[in-house]
């Protein structure tokens, strides 16, 4: 990889992961209890609250996570080359995975406020596994999507506090609002993978 394709990475990170945190900030799904963003004043059918909701800490954390994804899709890639039609895809190929991965971020937020988490898990697993298939059906897109929803959750539970492992200021930073699962919500899981 290259310093501009690692720039481009963490940057997309960096500027997609506070739109896409907006969602689930915006719809109560999770609320941050320190260094928190929050702009303008959202209209009634917004739900009230802020337009935009975030919080210091994400776009440096998306940005990583861009990182660690595309790495790991670089060296499975290295050791399984795709196929070559998927090796190189076009630039309206990848607005259009980011544009569905966007969509089923914000449609969690969606489901989030009237499903419980397991059945909310059970909607969104479909939909991620058909956005890896329809977008990059590849083994390095499956195995960084695997890692990422193993990986996603268990660096939020560190965020969360950890069952008190974490001293300030590193835990407790933000909480969900109907958490099933080591603080965090389980239908979390297939958004990371639809993310890796």
């Amino acid at each position: 990889p290259t310093a501009q394709w690692l720039s481009s990475l963490a940057l997309a990170g960096a500027a997609l992961g506070p739109v896409c945190d907006n969602f689930h900030s915006a719809a109560g799904v999770l609320g941050y209890t320190k260094y928190q963003i929050a702009l303008g004043p959202a209209p009634d059918w917004w739900g009230g609250g802020h337009l935009f909701q975030t919080a210091y800490w994400v776009p440096p954390l998306f940005a990583l996570a861009a990182l660690i994804i595309g790495g790991i899709d670089a060296v499975v890639s290295s050791q399984r080359p795709p196929p070559e039609n998927l090796a190189a895809p076009s630039g309206r190929r990848v607005a259009g995975a980011v544009a569905a991965f966007v969509a089923l971020y914000a449609f969690s937020a969606l489901l989030a406020t009237g499903l419980a988490p397991p059945t909310e898990a059970l909607v969104l697993w479909p939909l991620a596994l058909l956005l890896w298939k329809t977008n990059d059906p590849t083994l390095a897109s499956f195995v960084a999507g695997a890692a990422t929803a193993v990986g996603g959750p268990a660096i939020e539970v560190a965020l969360l506090g950890g069952g008190g492992l974490f001293a300030e200021p590193f835990g407790h930073l933000y909480a969900y609002g109907r958490p099933d699962v080591l603080g965090v919500e389980s239908w979390i899981l297939p958004v990371y993978f639809a993310g890796g």
